[in-house]
């Protein structure tokens, strides 16, 4: 029996997954030191939400409507958001993210590590709630592709 496609699940609740994008964020190895060693470190400090907005590089296009999933081991992730990404010029920091005690660090290497420093905005979009920190995902491989379209038939529904 297969597993229920991600773009399935969408189209249940009314929601057309074709231009989406769903992203599985694993912390950067050039970012892990201090207190952020993997990425549930910055879920537990409540950071996860800004590292989301740190591109190196326009990564996301403007306006890109984004499921957001953490990484889990096994390939697997676990959905933390759906919003819209509004990209700022290259390098001007959001302020929430610059006066964030607990993310300097992270803030900091990220700019220290990155190519092209690029930050979003974000605006939060309605459908999926209830299932922000549920529904979990299996990622296709190769991991590294971290940006899919949500409606790729390869990530399968754990729920």
């Amino acid at each position: 029996m297969s597993l229920p496609t991600l773009a399935a699940a969408l189209r249940s609740r009314g929601i057309a997954p074709e231009g989406i994008l769903a992203i599985r964020n694993a912390l950067s190895p050039a970012l892990v030191g201090g207190d952020f060693t993997e990425i549930a470190d910055l879920e537990r400090a409540g950071v996860l939400h800004l590292y989301d907005r740190m591109q190196d590089g326009p990564r996301l296009p403007h306006g890109a409507r984004v499921l957001s999933f953490v990484a889990l081991p096994a390939g697997q992730a676990r959905l933390t958001a759906f919003r819209r990404f509004l990209m700022r010029r290259p390098g001007i920091v959001p302020g929430d993210i610059v006066y964030d005690h607990d993310a300097a660090h992270l803030l900091h290497g990220f700019i220290a590590h990155a190519q092209e420093p690029i930050f979003c905005d974000v605006e939060d979009e309605d459908g999926v709630g209830d299932l922000i920190g549920t529904l979990t995902v299996q990622w296709p491989e190769p991991l590294t592709n971290d940006i899919l379209p949500a409606d790729d038939e390869r990530i399968a529904c754990l729920f």
